[in-house]
C-alpha cells in the first residue's frame, strides 16, 4: 500500500490488486460518514427520530398515493 500527495493536494492511495474493491468501497464510505458528521453535535437518539419522522411521512405518502 502506497499513499501520496499529488499536485492537487489530494491524498492517493494504491493498493494490491488483490485487495476486494467492495471492502474498500465500505471502508470509504465509512470515512465519508466520520467526515460528514465530524464536529455535529447530534445523538443517536436524535438520528432515531429523524429517521422516523421520515419512515411516517414516506408512508403517509404512499397511503395518500394508493387512495388516489
Amino acid at each position: 500500500m502506497n499513499v501520496k500527495r499529488n499536485k492537487k493536494n489530494e491524498l492517493v492511495v494504491t493498493l494490491p490488486a488483490n485487495v476486494d474493491p467492495v471492502e474498500v468501497q465500505r471502508m470509504l464510505d465509512y470515512l465519508h460518514y466520520l467526515a460528514l458528521t465530524a464536529g455535529s453535535k447530534a445523538t443517536p437518539a436524535t438520528a432515531r427520530e429523524l429517521a422516523a419522522e421520515a419512515s411516517a411521512g414516506i408512508r403517509k405518502a404512499r397511503r395518500k398515493q394508493m387512495a388516489s
